[in-house]
């Protein structure tokens, strides 16, 4: 979400405050029309969390290969 408001402060000229209200709305938004399966991977994508830990894992299962 950190990127999202980062957008929003830079490209609507909002507070930080206010873009992380309207980061907040477009999440419940989003979530509200997406099947409930799918909400973890939205979140993870609004977060960043899991894809970060996914391409460290893929990063490290795969640095062994070019040593």
């Amino acid at each position: 979400m950190k990127a999202l408001i980062g957008e929003l402060v830079q490209k609507a000229d909002l507070s930080e405050e206010q873009a992380a209200k309207v980061a907040n709305v477009v999440r419940e938004f989003i979530l509200s029309k997406a099947p409930e399966a799918l909400h973890g991977t939205i979140e993870s994508a609004l977060t960043g969390e899991r894809i970060d830990s996914a391409f460290d894992a893929a990063k490290n299962a795969l640095g062994g290969l070019f040593k």
